[in-house]
């Protein structure tokens, strides 16, 4: 799920501190959703907490007037904007090192279609005022999710005269969705949890969360197949050798009898992994090559007394193309692998 914050919703919450806005940020924590902000969300922030320290700095220049006139003894001081912004700062900075949490840059390449729209008072412009910033943040956020073929977006946000629908708030304006129609809106922190809250910490969406972090690649999957499953592969292996008949290897007509020994196991390679989440289990699934070496013996017939009754004649590397699937649980948890189909591929 893919959360994009306004400004409004973090006014008087700079540092999400309240109980649904800091809801908000564990889910981004964990990785249940991912939460984006455009740049000039933060800068407008970082603009609204500069004036509220101006004004409790004008309430304090008072206190302080005051304060000498009474003659009152007083350690009370105005407040270091500096020393403020630097823990602004430091905060989405912080913000920045989540995995699921995105500043998004605007782009000058927006300008054309902004002048555009305040000329005309498209939307989020109106005859009634003029609004930059929304539209920026707008253009970026559209962009954001049409570039990226985003799904399940949200809009948070309780600006709804400029964004949304004047009888529908959970709807993007008919203007906007001429550039997506990727968002459904949330007016606020509180509607969000309460109404995604019971589905974001069921458990399969948790371990979805989970497993979204890990990357199921090709070499991910061979590791644990080696460390954990060769035993299970190479019996395989070794007991469908020994069903075959040496003609099945080699070509040779003079064969009256003989049998196949086989030795080893080495995991080679592993192709079209795919995997499906089932509660809170991933069930991979995929083709693993595998090989192990085969003696080939023959009978000897002829034998004198004391002599073996089988003559080795060939050795033969023979890989396997093998289909597997096996159950992934949270803390490296592997099990239940099974095969279900084995073939030869090659032999050398």
């Amino acid at each position: 799920m893919n959360i994009f914050i306004d400004s409004n919703i973090l006014y008087q919450d700079y540092f999400f501190e309240n109980k649904s806005n800091k809801k908000l940020l564990e889910y981004c924590d964990e990785g249940l959703i991912n939460l984006f902000m455009s740049e000039i969300v933060r800068l407008e922030l970082r603009r609204q907490f500069q004036k509220e320290i101006e004004e409790k700095n004008r309430i304090i220049k008072k206190i302080i007037k005051g304060s000498k006139r009474l003659k009152l003894e007083s350690e009370i001081s105005e407040i270091s904007i500096s020393k403020q912004f630097t823990k602004f700062d430091k905060f989405y900075n912080k913000l920045k090192m989540y995995d699921n949490f995105c500043i998004l840059k605007y782009k000058n390449d927006f300008l054309p279609d902004i002048v555009d729209r305040a000329i005309n008072r498209r939307k989020p412009f109106t005859e009634e005022k003029s609004e930059l910033k929304d539209a920026i943040i707008w253009k970026t956020y559209s962009e954001y999710v049409e570039t990226n073929n985003s799904t399940d977006c949200i809009l948070l946000t309780n600006n709804t005269s400029d964004f949304c629908e004047k009888k529908d708030k959970s709807k993007i304006h008919a203007e906007l969705i001429t550039d997506t129609n990727k968002f459904s809106v949330v007016n606020k922190s509180f509607e969000f949890i309460k109404n995604y809250a019971s589905v974001l910490e069921s458990p399969e969406h948790k371990f979805q969360a989970y497993v979204n972090q890990i990357d199921i690649s090709q070499n991910f999957v061979l590791d644990i197949i080696r460390n954990n499953f060769e035993k299970i592969i190479e019996d395989k292996m070794h007991l469908k050798i020994d069903n075959l008949n040496p003609s099945d290897l080699i070509s040779a007509d003079y064969f009256f009898d003989g049998q196949l020994i086989s030795y080893g196991c080495e995991i080679l390679d592993c192709d079209e992994i795919e995997h499906e989440i089932i509660s809170e289990t991933a069930l991979i699934s995929g083709i693993v090559y595998a090989s192990c070496e085969v003696e080939i013996l023959e009978y000897n017939s002829v034998r004198d007394p004391g002599e073996d009754r089988h003559t080795s004649v060939a050795e033969k590397n023979v890989i396997f193309k093998i289909y597997f699937n096996f159950d992934m649980e949270r803390d490296e948890v592997y099990s239940d692998f099974e095969i279900t189909d084995l073939e030869i591929s090659e032999i050398d």
